[in-house]
């Protein structure tokens, strides 16, 4: 086995009880990091003794086959002058001694001086930092999955494209590394017409997963041999989780029912444009919440609501799953006949309540960036029979933690 290349999530928290470097001022202190030949800066903290920066970096480290990471994190505090700032004192930490008690909680350590001159004030100076997150570089990614049948790779956007080798082909899995230090996670479905129902879901404890979808009609081009007319995304995911609790489900979806939107509206009274104030004297046998300003009207009774959320001079157009045993195999979804749509799927575990309670809602589906001029009637509201699921997690799928 080679080394791998890992990026690695450190935080810069605090440090504590810092001299002075002259008579006239307190320390103006910064952080010079310095991981295998990479250099990062924090900010500069005027006057402060006792800084807090909170600052995250994103180094690459090498882990040795036995699991071992390999070289040498060194700190080094500098106070800011006007012409030669000033060398104070510093810290090396070896992470080959880095194990999975040393993640997550702050570790505090006691910088050493370079200079005796600052020992006579007494001061006993620390610094506290964290590792948070441990995940292969998208090298190391691209490499491990190079030989795999249809595996691509997009170097100037630093993304792999994993194929789910059960689906044959029709469904990717996409890690795109943002420079940032945080990664987008993402599905793709390779065929027009493919009767797929496809989710992103958190597995375990209170869930709330927010997934970005895009339905691209004549398909979309991400990277030389992947088209994709449906897209799935969850967008700047920390690498500091853990990406056993990040679930894939692939489900078998056969068409029940489809209507559109003005076929609602017009059943509860809707005519023209209104805006809360009318819409809430002119609809009948609707749910207001005048707080929110928010109308719920029935689509299939006890299986989904749409929802037209005034948001300031705005109405936005949204279907609520209800939470019930009818909507347990059920999918949903909202579009736009003939277009490229935009929209995002909120899933809720446990429900929210809505309307003091007098329903939940488990899922959340919103058009985003609708056109102006868009009408009810352009708007579809589809319903499918789920079977067959199919359950992966994304560390399964990308060996992404190793």
């Amino acid at each position: 086995m080679s080394v791998t290349e890992y990026v690695i999530r450190l935080t810069i928290v605090s440090a504590h009880d810092l001299p002075k470097t002259d008579r006239l001022s307190e320390i103006d202190p910064y952080i010079v990091i310095n991981v295998n030949g990479q250099q990062f800066k924090t900010a500069v903290k005027d006057n402060d003794e006792n800084p807090v920066w909170n600052e995250t970096f994103y180094p690459r480290v090498q882990r040795a086959p036995e699991g071992l990471l390999m070289g040498t994190l060194e700190l080094h505090l500098y106070d800011e002058d006007t012409f030669s700032d000033s060398y104070v004192a510093k810290y090396g930490f070896d992470l080959a001694s880095l194990t999975p008690a040393h993640f997550n909680d702050p570790l505090t350590f006691k910088l050493e001086y370079v200079k005796d001159k600052y020992k006579s004030q007494g001061k006993n100076p620390t610094i506290t930092i964290k590792f948070e997150g441990l995940v292969q570089s998208f090298a190391s990614l691209r490499a491990m999955f190079s030989a795999m049948p249809g595996f691509l790779a997009n170097d100037q956007e630093h993304a792999c494209y994993i194929p789910i080798q059960e689906s044959g082909g029709l469904v990717y899995v996409g890690i795109e590394y943002e420079r940032s230090g945080r990664i987008d996670i993402k599905l793709y479905v390779t065929h027009a017409g493919v009767r797929l129902f496809l989710d992103m879901v958190v597995l375990s404890g209170r869930q709330y997963t927010k997934v970005r979808r895009r339905l691209y009609r004549d398909g979309r081009a991400i990277c030389p041999g992947l088209i994709a007319y449906e897209e799935l995304k969850l967008d700047d995911v920390p690498i500091n989780i853990d990406f056993n609790q990040l679930g894939v489900v692939v489900f078998d979806a056969q068409p029940l029912s489809s209507t559109n939107a003005n076929a609602v509206v017009s059943a509860h009274g809707w005519k023209g444009a209104l805006d809360f104030s009318q819409a809430s004297r002119t609809l009948r046998d609707v749910e207001l919440d005048h707080h929110k300003q928010e109308i719920y009207m029935a689509v299939d009774p006890n299986e989904t609501m749409l929802l037209v959320d005034y948001d300031k001079d705005d109405a936005d157009i949204k279907l609520a799953v209800l939470a019930n045993p009818a909507t347990a195999d059920r999918g949903y979804d909202l579009t736009i006949r003939g277009q490229n749509v935009n929209k995002m799927s909120e899933l809720y575990v446990p429900p929210v309540p809505k309307l003091g309670g007098r329903f939940h809602v488990s899922r959340l589906y919103e058009l985003d960036d609708l056109q102006y001029g868009t009408r009810f009637e352009d708007i579809e509201i589809h319903r499918y029979q789920l079977s067959n699921p199919r359950q992966y997690t994304i560390q399964g799928l990308t060996r992404i933690m190793g």
